[in-house]
Parts: structure tokens; sequence; C-alpha cells
């Protein structure tokens, strides 16, 4: 039960980031395509949660820890600047602090490595992976993405 909590909460931070980028539709150009990255990458990581939290199809998890760690990589390309048009939730600190932005990107790269690798006949080890990886997501949130309105 204890480790239901911690999972159930980061559940609700990745469901909140994979449906925050809903506006699509209006969307244009490389900023559509950050979006649907950031949807994909974020309904990658609720399937995640889910397996977890279900315990089972633990073997699928590599798979779409790989898919993650694809994304990660093309995260700091679909930022060029000047890419700011509505309905982009990147705040304007993407560019003025780029250094960090591409070490966020850089670590959730890295972090999903070590997913993808985690063996899925052990548990314990894919839940404490999947929490640094979900935090690494959140963490770049907090101070790269404005805040869904609710």
């Amino acid at each position: 039960m204890k480790k239901l909590v911690p999972l159930t909460i980061l559940a609700v931070i990745v469901a909140s980031a994979a449906f925050a980028h809903e506006g699509h539709d209006h969307a244009t150009g490389i900023v559509k395509e950050r979006m649907i990255t950031m949807t994909s990458l974020g309904e990658r990581l609720l399937a995640i949660s889910k397996r977890l939290r279900a315990n089972k199809d633990l073997d699928k998890i590599a798979g779409d820890a790989h898919v993650i760690h694809e994304f990660a990589a093309k995260i700091s390309k679909q930022f060029p600047p000047g890419s700011t048009q509505y309905p982009t939730a990147a705040k304007p600190a993407v560019w003025q602090d780029w250094a960090t932005f591409e070490n966020n990107a850089k670590a959730l790269e890295t972090e999903a490595e070590k997913l993808m690798n985690v063996k899925a006949s052990d548990g314990a080890a894919l839940r404490a992976q999947f929490r640094v990886v979900a935090h690494a997501c959140d963490g770049c949130h907090e101070t790269f993405r404005v805040p869904k309105e609710k």
C-alpha cells in the first residue's frame, strides 16, 4: 500500500502532463510537432504507471522507456529560438536558460535509458527508476512550461 500512494501521485502528474497539450488543432509547425511529442511522451509514462500499479505486463515497460528515450533525444531540437507562437505552453525561460533546459532534456534521455535496462522481473527497481523519469519530466515542466489552467 505504501508503494501505491506515490505511484498514484505520479500517475496524476503524468496524466496531467499527457493531456496538457490538448489544443493541438490550433498549433502549427514545430510547436505542433513538439506538442504531439510531449503528449506521446506523457502517454508512454501513463502506460508505464498503469503497468506498475497493476503489476502486469512489466516486460513492456522497456519498450515504452525506449520510446521516451527517443523522444527525449529530440526535445532540444523541437524548441528552436522564436518558436513561441500560440498555443505553445513553453515559457520564455526555455530560451533564457537554454543550458538548463538542454541539461534537463539530456537527463530525461539518460534516465529513460536506465529504465529501458531494468529487468522486468525487478519490480522494485522498475518503480524506483520510473519515479526518477517522472520527476525529470515534472521538474522541467515546473520551470519551463506554463501551468495548465484549471
